[in-house]
């Protein structure tokens, strides 16, 4: 099976199981409130919103659509199929990741302000792949999706924490070597809450992007064992 055809199986999925259009509700009052709101509503705010919504939604749908997938038996299918590890991981980053940058690209056009979109998207990105594969990794040692979804949350909140330090003022840069204060930083910099250099960008981004495609690795690795290829 073609990764095209694994990312348009998982559109499918994913429509079917109604995550398109429950999270197509919750942007829509985000988008919402933002218009109407108007600089009544700080970028800060905005950044929050976009940082812990669009960015890590990957993490809990990504780790649901696994669990519905293994109690249908899709899963089982895959492992006899000519399906690598990899090519499965991909199609649900794609697919996530998408939707992530549409509902960032909506909330962002609804705010009031400027954005610098290119830095924006970038961090979104890199956001969900980091996000995506951590959820595949960890959606591997639970049965439910009820108990996925109330045992990773205890999970995810220490690796989340850290990114209250990105809404400091003046963010001391070695910081930013902690993907989950460069992940929010980036997404507030964009937006116009707090200052970076180029410089500072351009390390965040690379941080972001070393912490996704190791995140990325991590889990096609640990899928492979499961599938029995990578």
């Amino acid at each position: 099976m073609s990764v095209k055809a694994l990312i348009l199986n998982d559109m499918r999925l994913q429509w079917r199981y109604g995550i398109h259009a429950a999270y197509s509700v919750v942007i829509l009052l985000y988008c919402l409130a933002f218009a109407f709101g108007g600089r009544m509503v700080p970028d800060w705010l905005v950044g929050a919103l976009i940082y812990s919504d669009p960015s890590v939604l990957g993490y809990f749908f990504l780790g649901g659509v696994m669990l519905l997938e293994k109690g249908e038996g899709v899963r089982a299918a895959l492992a006899v199929a000519p399906v690598s590890a990899q090519d499965y991981l991909l199609g649900k980053v794609v697919t996530l990741t998408t939707i992530a940058l549409v509902a960032v690209l909506a909330m962002g056009l609804a705010k009031s302000g400027p954005v610098n979109w290119l830095v924006l998207l970038l961090a979104v990105a890199l956001t969900s792949i980091f996000f995506v594969a951590l959820g595949a990794v960890i959606a591997l040692h639970f049965k439910t999706v009820n108990g996925y979804l109330l045992g990773s949350a205890g999970l995810l909140t220490p690796i989340i924490l850290p990114a209250a330090a990105a809404f400091l003022g003046p963010m001391p840069p070695i910081l930013g070597l902690v993907p989950t204060i460069a992940q929010p930083r980036l997404v507030l910099v964009s937006l116009g809450f707090g200052t970076a250099s180029a410089v500072d960008i351009i390390f965040m981004l690379a941080v972001c992007a070393a912490s996704a495609t190791g995140a990325f690795l991590w889990a096609r690795d640990r899928l492979a064992s499961e599938l029995g290829r990578k």
